[in-house]
């Protein structure tokens, strides 16, 4: 039974045999032969079959071979290359994460996310993608990115007894989460489900390749019974006028058309895996060079999801960033380099967001703006986080900053009308550059840092205390 500890063992077994994993629900897969036999006997090649039996009747097996050679050679590469593709977005199931910390049987364990089941207790961290939909029972300055299911860029902050989502993110805070909801009952699922259901209608390029099917195979029908009949009056029998008419209708088919369309929206779609756009179908590659206008609800729909830190402006001058922000170098240009490090160790003592590298690239784990902090601070120091802080208070959307113990120190970071004033004197032209950056569009965060006297809880319990 479920109890403050959370699950039993045995009672966490008996549910999971009962509901089942906690996985998106698969379809039920196409077989290979007709994938395989779409591409051979849509509408461009029914109409090369045709040109190639006709041109067997007529004598001209050569040709017949030809052809016939030409539609499965496309075929084949067509379904190499919709298989590659759909083997890349299969990946894209992974949305859950594969371990999540539980209490069961009283104590913390490490599960398999697909062990989880409805009445589980799971303990939450910042950058935790949420396994199932849950309700949480503690929040501590909780804040969750929506975006995959709403669209929507900012995260929403989230009390005890807030609903959360599986497949979000966990940007900010902690906190401990009762299951709801798992697998297949998940909102996640729901809408897996219904894009599954969704029937796409004809692509653009479908239509107009349909088009000049039509118009193809009509002028070539006309062309040869003008030709039939004109044989026929300068005096040809009418088997060789027959055969005459076919060779006329099969030479006028395309019959290089079809791998010269097949060719190049293959290579349309290794462009786009380059610049990391999946293409599960190779007729979107035309559809999306086709559009003209994309119409969206929010600038923030249509982002990286990832921030780059520019200027760090200390005491001893401005230190501009330039270059790509998750890249691998910096390109560092002003003065006080040293004390802008200083700063970003600082910032980054005090933030939950981490950046990973992967493929050479630095990628965010939790909060991007943390995440560009932690960034700046390896390209400015070449050293990673340190030792994890003695205790934390996470972003308060009252105070509207966060602090971190490490060690003798306190560091804070949050917005600047409410850091600077617990720094003592602060100089005018702090707060007058304070305003320039803001002008510029920049978000702008202040960063501080002062020794603890005392005792370090007290201090950081205030977290008022001058920095």
């Amino acid at each position: 039974m479920r109890t403050a500890e959370g699950l039993t063992s045995e009672r966490a077994a008996q549910l999971l045999k009962q509901a089942g994993p906690n996985q998106l629900p698969t379809e039920k897969p196409v077989p290979q032969w007709r994938k395989l036999w779409a591409e051979m006997t849509h509408f461009f090649a029914l109409m090369l079959w045709c040109a190639a039996g006709l041109a067997f009747i007529a004598d001209m097996p050569q040709l017949a071979v030809a052809i016939v050679v030409v539609v499965i050679v496309n075929g084949v590469f067509a379904h190499i290359q919709q298989e590659r593709a759909q083997h890349a977005a299969a990946k894209l199931r992974a949305l859950l994460p594969a371990d999540v910390m539980v209490r069961r049987d009283g104590k913390v364990q490490r599960v398999h996310a697909s062990a989880l089941v409805v009445d589980d207790v799971v303990l939450l961290a910042a950058g935790d993608r949420l396994p199932a939909d849950m309700v949480l029972m503690l929040a501590s300055a909780c804040a969750v990115d929506e975006s995959m299911l709403t669209g929507e860029s900012e995260s929403v902050p989230k009390a005890a007894g807030d609903q959360v989502w599986g497949g979000t993110f966990l940007v900010n805070g902690y906190g401990e989460a009762t299951v709801t909801a798992t697998g297949a009952n998940t909102r996640l699922a729901g809408i897996a489900d219904l894009t599954s259901k969704a029937v796409s209608p004809p692509t653009p390029l479908s239509l107009e390749l349909r088009r000049i099917v039509r118009v193809t195979a009509a002028m070539a029908l006309g062309i040869a019974a003008v030709f039939f009949l004109a044989s026929l009056l300068v005096g040809f029998q009418w088997r060789d006028s027959f055969l005459f008419a076919i060779g006329v209708a099969v030479a006028l088919v395309p019959e290089g058309l079809l791998p010269t369309v097949t060719l190049s929206l293959a290579m349309g779609a290794q462009r786009m895996a380059a610049r990391n756009g999946l293409v599960r179908n190779l007729e979107a590659v035309e559809t999306l060079g086709s559009t003209t206008f994309i119409c969206t609800d929010k600038t923030g729909t249509l982002t990286q999801n990832r921030m780059n830190a520019v200027e760090v402006f200390t005491a001893d001058g401005s230190v501009q960033v330039t270059g790509d922000g998750y890249g691998p170098d910096a390109d560092v240009q002003g003065r006080g380099v040293d004390r802008a490090a200083a700063a970003a160790l600082a910032a980054r003592a005090a933030s939950q967001g981490r950046a990973v590298l992967h493929g050479g690239q630095w990628r965010a784990q939790g909060d991007p703006m943390e995440a560009a902090l932690d960034v700046l601070a390896r390209r400015l120091t070449g050293t990673g986080p340190g030792a994890p802080p003695a205790r934390r208070l996470p972003f308060d959307p009252v105070r509207r900053r966060e602090s971190a113990i490490v060690g003798a120190d306190l560091f804070c970071k949050g917005a600047p009308e409410t850091v600077l004033p617990v720094c003592g004197s602060v100089p005018p032209y702090v707060k007058e550059h304070v305003e320039v950056m803001a002008s510029r569009g920049l978000r702008v965060i202040a960063v501080a840092r002062r020794k603890l006297g005392g005792s370090a809880g007290n201090m950081a319990d205030r977290h008022a205390g001058r920095p």
